[in-house]
């Protein structure tokens, strides 16, 4: 009885000095691993969206032609500045011009014989009322004034018309800037409507990003962005979301990867800059998207 006695206190003791080691050991702090990020860190960079952009002007325009002709000089290379009503592209307008010059013949001849007959109308009044001609007479001659005023008016519209499309040959810059972009060269043939030249205001430049239309929803008007560009490595231009397009299309910035923009839909982000000084137009850039 006493050896079970004393075999109960032994293993009581044990037991106790296991629980007062095992308190008092020291625990190993366990050091984050630098190339591990928090889980707050990890958090914070997946909310970080980014997009590819290019660099516009909002005040641009397309110099196109009215009529088909054959382009024959162009007065304005690319990157040039440009006044506005400046001559641009020069058709060739021959045949217009002698289609032009046939109808100014054409408005002559009828503007004479107009004003023959308003002459001999008036004199026919005089001659009518000293009864030195017919009523007939008369009549008849008002009848022949009424007909070379309207030979007259449709000589004058053809003439205007053929003015107006010979203007239509040389092609003039409706706004000032500079030429960004040359669509067609000299010998070639333009159509109605095909561009030739694109001229661009560089006063008026903005960021147009286009940025997948699932990650749209976490961009806001008024975002802050940091823009890089490739040509000013290091450099971060500062700026943010103008606006926000509601049209939802295919991308239009290429990157070099093509999954990045084939078979996407994206939206247009403008962003406006705090500076753009040194950025030329056309010029693609990286935006982040800060929170």
């Amino acid at each position: 009885m006493k050896r079970s006695t004393n075999l109960f206190i032994l293993v009581i003791l044990i037991g106790a000095a296991i629980a007062v080691t095992a308190y008092l050991w020291p625990v190993k702090e366990t050091k984050p691993d630098k190339d591990r990020p928090l889980m707050k860190e990890i958090t914070t960079s997946s909310k970080t969206k980014f997009a590819k952009g290019v660099v516009k002007s909002l005040d641009e325009a397309e110099i196109s032609s009215k009529v088909v002709g054959l382009i024959r000089g162009i007065k304005a290379a690319e990157n040039e500045s440009v006044e506005k009503g400046q001559s641009l592209v020069i058709l060739d307008d021959r045949e217009a011009r002698a289609q032009s010059k046939e109808a100014e013949a054409s408005w002559a001849k009828a503007k004479a014989n107009y004003e023959k007959a308003a002459i001999d109308y008036e004199r026919y009044e005089r001659l009518y009322k000293r009864d030195a001609i017919t009523l007939n007479e008369l009549q008849d001659s008002e009848t022949k004034l009424k007909l070379l005023k309207g030979e007259y008016n449709e000589a004058e519209a053809r003439l205007e018309y053929a003015r107006a499309m010979l203007q239509n040959y040389t092609l003039t810059s409706p706004i000032k800037g500079i030429v960004t972009r040359k669509y067609l060269e000299v010998g070639e043939i333009t159509k109605q409507g095909t561009p030739v030249l694109l001229v661009a205001n560089p006063e008026a430049l903005r960021i147009k990003a286009e940025l997948d239309e699932t990650d749209v929803g976490g961009v806001f008007d008024g975002q802050k962005v940091e823009v890089l560009v490739d040509a000013f490595p290091g450099r971060i231009f500062k700026g943010f979301v103008e606006k926000i397009s509601k049209d939802v299309k295919r991308k239009a910035v290429r990157t070099f990867d093509p999954v990045n923009w084939m078979d996407i839909n994206s939206q247009e982000i403008t962003i406006m800059l705090d500076s753009f000084e040194g950025l030329k137009i056309g010029m693609t850039v990286d935006v982040k998207f800060l929170y």
